[in-house]
């Protein structure tokens, strides 16, 4: 009777620690699945941040777009205008005073819509460049967030496993219980019964 007690208490003490250690892997998986839920979090944030971002950048590029197609065409009629200026000059030497004048002003206004036109389309490049940038961080975003979600899918069946670990040994830890303390009164009953057969043998 005492070995089956000593079995039984090692029994118990020994699914006792694998539920303490189920318990410690439970709150470890826990503590992970917090953590990556915090950093797929923080990935959604960063990804609405870029597509805010881009959706600024696209609306820069179209206005620098229509900019640049009005110097354009104020580049072309100007050049028209340059052109009837330069002719009416050749004919008319004697008033060319005015005309010298129109035609220093459309020169000007040229140069200006020249370098405007430069500028444009140098922001326009750089506008275009950021896009391309911020296209490939978001890419790279959505790869670490495909990742972490994995990660969390994996960390939740594991979860799911080890609940289940546990409560088959709980199960089994009353079971055991049960059948010891039936043992334990079925020895207890006969040991009584013994007892008092040698008393009245005596």
């Amino acid at each position: 009777m005492a070995n089956i007690r000593k079995k039984h208490n090692d029994a118990v003490a020994e699914m006792a620690e694998q539920i303490d250690t189920l318990n410690k892997m439970k709150a470890k998986a826990e503590k992970d699945r917090s953590q990556m839920a915090g950093e797929l979090n923080d990935i959604r944030a960063a990804m609405d941040h870029l597509t805010n971002e881009k959706a600024g950048q696209e609306k820069l590029n179209k206005s620098l777009q229509y900019d640049l197609g009005e110097v354009q065409h104020k580049y072309e009629d100007a050049s028209r205008t340059l052109g009837d200026l330069d002719a009416g000059k050749k004919k008319l030497e004697a008033e060319n005073g005015d005309l010298s004048r129109q035609l220093e002003d459309a020169e000007s206004q040229i140069s200006q819509l020249n370098k405007l036109k430069v500028t444009l389309a140098t922001q326009l490049e750089d506008t275009k460049r950021i896009a391309d940038e911020e296209a490939r961080e978001r890419a790279s975003l959505l790869g670490k967030f495909r990742n972490v979600e994995h990660d969390l899918d994996g960390l939740r069946e594991q979860l799911d496993e080890e609940v289940e670990s546990k409560a088959d040994l709980q199960r089994q830890l009353i079971k055991a219980n049960a059948d010891a303390q039936m043992w334990r009164t079925k020895y207890e009953v006969e040991g009584i019964q013994r007892v008092e057969e040698l008393e009245e043998s005596k």
